[in-house]
């Protein structure tokens, strides 16, 4: 059952490649990028995915609105008005 378990694994993959900074491993953590995926998805599984990936890019976080708006999947940025100052 998929609803039991992915959440464990997501945050269990997060944690086991915790500042690698690993692009294979946080590609595969990446929030939907297609309608369809983005859809089918439960929100609380797209939070996990972007804790776990934020714990694998670790030392790419940056405490900006740029950063948010970047880990946000195009699908989204192309529908919400883009930020006027992002500082």
């Amino acid at each position: 059952n998929l609803d039991v378990t992915a959440p464990g694994a997501t945050l269990a993959l997060g944690l086991m490649f915790m500042r690698t900074d690993d692009e294979g491993v946080a590609a595969h953590l990446r929030v939907p990028n297609t309608h369809f995926a983005l859809e089918h998805a439960r929100p609380d599984f797209i939070l996990l995915r972007v804790v776990a990936h934020s714990l694998v890019m670790w030392n790419s976080i940056r405490p900006t609105m740029e950063w948010v708006w970047s880990n946000l999947p195009p699908l989204l940025r192309v529908s919400l008005e883009p930020p006027g100052d992002l500082e």
